[in-house]
């Protein structure tokens, strides 16, 4: 799974105002630049990143001097200024977000720039958080992977549906390495420094909720027999299963990827998060898979209109809660 500023760029870089198939005329007087505000909140979290910038004519362009104002249920929670640039030469303008959100809030979030020129806001009603998930069984089996058979956890996820409402979903596979490293810079005094590196990428191919009715095995992939959009972000809608409990089949690997130089391995846990989505980070979602899969071809099809719901200016703002279980591996597979 891409990361979160990947699918953020990806968005960023459809905001472009001129298309890339079409010399069209343009004019910055009837095409004056807009605020685009990105930001995909955990509720349950109090780091939160936003991101914000101006559209432009061949690429977005970068802000400096700007204000985010964050309001629940009409309550002003915190002014934020730009946080300094992550490293030399990155303009891109962030603002970390540490408000706490409940499920049945309505935020509110402005961007106002210091001239008084611009000004966009969103307003999102924080979802209700999904039932605790029911049971999680795992099993090691052997998987066609691009022509070759590699060792993959096959988890089957039991979740229920909240009761009679329409629900938006998104399943994680959050897979964390633990490495660690000795550090040499005190001589004769070093010690081991641990970090930990994630990766969210699972196979969903085999879910009929995952793959919308069109389920698929990986010797189909490989002959290319269904040229459908991957669920690469892992959303999904009730439909299928409202009011009631659902086992959904996903797989990842276990193989500790690491460099020798990044460290030794020294632990590992899957952690599945289930997060429960607005309707608009649902569909905006639903339109990056289409984005990020092989079967979407810039140069030929038309481009895709991402769902907004930032009023003065372009983007979108989403807010989830969540639920999650851990997996604790003792003895990843290698090979």
């Amino acid at each position: 799974m891409k990361t979160f500023i990947h699918y953020l760029s990806v968005l960023i870089a459809t905001l472009i105002i001129v298309s890339c198939e079409n010399e069209l005329p343009f004019s910055i007087k009837d095409n004056p630049p807009k605020l685009v505000m990105n930001a995909l909140i955990n509720a349950e979290s109090q780091a939160n990143l936003l991101f914000l910038n101006f559209t432009g004519k061949d690429a977005t362009t970068h802000i400096q001097n700007a204000t985010i104002e964050v309001r629940v249920n009409g309550q002003l929670t915190e002014s934020l200024r730009p946080l300094p640039p992550k490293q030399e030469g990155d303009p891109q303008c962030r603002f970390n977000i540490t408000s706490k959100f409940t499920p049945g809030d309505v935020v509110r979030i402005d961007a106002l720039t210091d001239d008084g020129k611009y000004h966009a806001w969103a307003e999102v009603t924080v979802p209700q958080r999904p039932a605790e998930i029911e049971n999680i069984d795992t099993l090691t089996v052997p998987m066609l992977e691009y022509g070759h058979i590699r060792k993959y956890l096959r988890y089957r996820i039991t979740l229920k549906d909240r009761p009679n409402e329409t629900n938006y979903y998104r399943i994680v596979v959050d897979k964390q390495t633990t490495l660690r490293k000795y550090n040499y810079e005190e001589e004769g005094k070093g010690e081991y420094i641990f970090w930990t590196k994630h990766s969210y990428s699972f196979i969903g191919r085999e879910d009929i909720v995952l793959t919308d009715g069109q389920p698929s095995t990986g010797q189909d992939e490989d002959n290319g027999l269904f040229d459908t959009a991957r669920n690469i972000y892992g959303v999904f809608d009730d439909s299928r299963f409202k009011n009631t409990s659902y086992t959904m089949t996903v797989y990842n690997s276990t193989h500790v990827e690491t460099a020798s130089e990044e460290g030794s391995f020294h632990q590992m846990d899957i952690i599945i998060r289930l997060r429960s989505i607005t309707e608009v980070e649902y569909y905006y979602l639903k339109a990056l898979n289409l984005v990020d899969s092989d079967i979407y071809d810039e140069t030929i099809d038309e481009p895709i209109k991402y769902p907004s719901n930032v009023h003065g200016g372009t983007g979108m703002i989403g807010i989830s809660t969540e639920v999650s279980k851990k997996i604790e591996i003792e003895t990843p597979q290698r090979w």
